[in-house]
């Protein structure tokens, strides 16, 4: 009995030490406030890391803990450096001291957001967080007009010396827009509160940037900067920066910062994502990945049951295929129809592969290139199919662009609640032009417009954006009623005869007058038939 009471006091005090150690890591995990529509900052996973390792990875600018201390990306420092300097001094009322203790309070908060030990210590974590938030506010223009609020505020303060920082630091002017700039989208940058300057106008405080300058006053450096804040990996909470602005400007501009930097972005990504409205645009959002993803977001999702085509061509297309003893079945009946009912009218009941674009063109689908007409709110990802026209909206691809769907699609995958929008299109695209000839009539059509080398580079490129990706293609998506839609339409055989006849009878004026007399003539030779008959029964 006592060997017994020896071992289970033993045992008891083993469990406790293990109940107190994982208690430990219940407290460690633990998310205050906790959001279940928050997004989290994932690592990508290695088995989907290494079919594109460089998508992934930033080139020259770490943002967030998970490539703080590599030492490819120190070059990027100093300028975050520059910048928090530049935040200090546009509110001289405010010290680096109160900039760390709004930081130390989102200190847990912040790391609840990463997945995985950090190995970063709390002094480590808390920098980073400073820094890269401050250098953020500035590039992202998020301190644009602060120097106007704070001017009265540092003129009452014991350092009177205005003017001095505004020599340093000139403020930007307010007729100053992102759209006046003649430089490319994607290499516009906050020249002033960067310190890159005219040359004219170049303080001594900026004299060191003149050595990272290119032929058009741009750091190169910038271009790769820019990508590498919508990576995956590379990024922080916006309740960071906007805690360092509550900071700066107070808690009355909030909505301001959402606007300036959601205004940035859509500047720069003008050409590959969409647009908002002027009170459209989104000023609430996790962090840069999730506001790139906001922009690519469809505006409305396509309902087929808005779009039937009209009801006399219906009604005549219903009569001859009844008198042909051709199977039809309209739209209505399409969206009645459950999945089985619907896989099982396409394909005997077996799940099968969407059709390549030349293949759906053969059927008599016609690729139109989506116009918005002046609308300032649509998405890339506005697909729509009408009365056998599928219009997609114009898709310019160059270098950048498959790291961009690369790390949107890792977004969509670690966080399914944002949804699959992104991965339903580039799953869609993919399926559309597996074959470099699909590309070449898309780009005919003036869908797609690359700067690739080839037709088959664009081919390949969307088929390895699918590579490690987890999508069900007979689930919910918001491309699945014009996928349906679409091999419906396919598999009429009414619409490939219509199909075969237009492309290879049709197609040129002449041939279109032949067969055209050639029927006049075969109309008038059964006529005359008919009247011989009707003489011969009744010569009366």
């Amino acid at each position: 009995m006592m060997a017994d009471d020896a071992c289970n006091s033993g045992d008891a005090e083993e469990i406790e030490e293990i109940a107190s150690f994982m208690a430990q890591g219940l407290g460690y995990l633990q998310f205050p406030d906790e959001n279940p529509d928050s997004c989290q900052i994932h690592r990508v996973h290695q088995l989907v890391r290494q079919i594109d390792r460089f998508a992934y990875e930033p080139s020259v600018l770490s943002i967030g803990p998970y490539h703080h201390s590599d030492a490819n990306l120190q070059f990027m420092e100093k300028q975050k450096w520059r910048c928090l300097n530049y935040i200090l001094k546009l509110n001289c009322t405010k010290s680096l001291r109160d900039y760390l203790l709004a930081i130390c309070d989102l200190e847990n908060q912040a790391r609840a957001c990463y997945c995985g030990d950090l190995k970063l210590d709390s002094k480590g974590f808390r920098q980073m967080l400073l820094l890269d938030g401050c250098f953020l506010l500035v590039y992202l223009r998020g301190t644009y007009g602060v120097s106007r609020v704070t001017k009265a505020a540092t003129q009452q303060s014991v350092i009177p010396d205005d003017k001095v920082h505004e020599k340093e630091y000139p403020a930007e002017p307010e007729n100053r827009s992102l759209g006046n700039s003649a430089k490319p989208k994607l290499d516009t940058v906050h020249d002033i509160e960067l310190g890159i300057v005219d040359a004219n106008n170049q303080s001594s405080d900026d004299a060191d940037f003149s050595s990272c300058r290119e032929n058009n006053g741009v750091p190169w450096y910038h271009t790769f900067a820019l990508l590498d804040l919508f990576l995956l990996e590379n990024q922080i909470p916006f309740f960071v920066i906007r805690k360092i602005h509550e900071v700066l400007v107070g808690s009355d501009m909030g909505n301001a910062l959402g606007e300036n930097v959601s205004n940035y972005i859509e500047e720069n990504l003008q050409y590959f994502a969409g647009s908002f409205g002027t009170n459209e645009r989104p000023i609430d959002f996790f962090n840069l990945l999730h506001l790139c993803h906001m922009y690519f977001k469809p505006r409305k999702i396509w309902n087929q049951s808005n779009h039937a085509g009209p009801q006399f061509r219906g009604y005549f297309f219903n009569i001859f295929c009844n008198l042909c003893n051709i199977s039809h079945t309209d739209g209505e009946d399409e969206l009645s129809l459950s999945r089985n009912q619907q896989s099982k009218f396409l394909h005997g009941g077996q799940v099968i592969r969407w059709h390549r674009a030349i293949q759906y063109h053969e059927a008599g689908i016609v690729f139109k290139k989506k116009e918005f007409n002046g609308q300032t709110t649509h998405s890339l990802l506005d697909v729509t199919f009408h009365d056998g026209v599928l219009e997609i909206p114009c898709l310019s691809l160059d270098g950048h662009m498959g790291a961009l769907f690369r790390n949107m699609i890792a977004f969509e995958q670690t966080n399914p609640h944002v949804g699959n929008y992104v991965t339903a299109y580039v799953m869609f695209m993919s399926q559309l032009i597996s074959r470099p000839d699909d590309v070449t009539l898309l780009a005919q059509r003036g869908i797609i417009v690359h700067f690739l080398h080839s037709d088959k580079v664009v081919s390949v490129l969307f088929t390895c954006l699918t590579k490690g990706v987890v999508f069900d293609f007979m689930g919910d998506f918001y491309l699945r009623t014009i996928c349906r839609r679409m091999e419906m339409y396919y598999q009429n055989r009414v619409n490939r005869w219509i199909a075969w006849l237009r492309h290879n009878h049709l197609s040129n004026p002449w041939l279109g007058l032949a067969l055209l007399a050639g029927l006049l003539v075969l109309f008038c030779t059964i006529a005359q038939t008919v009247l011989a008959v009707l003489v011969y029964v009744d010569p009366t």
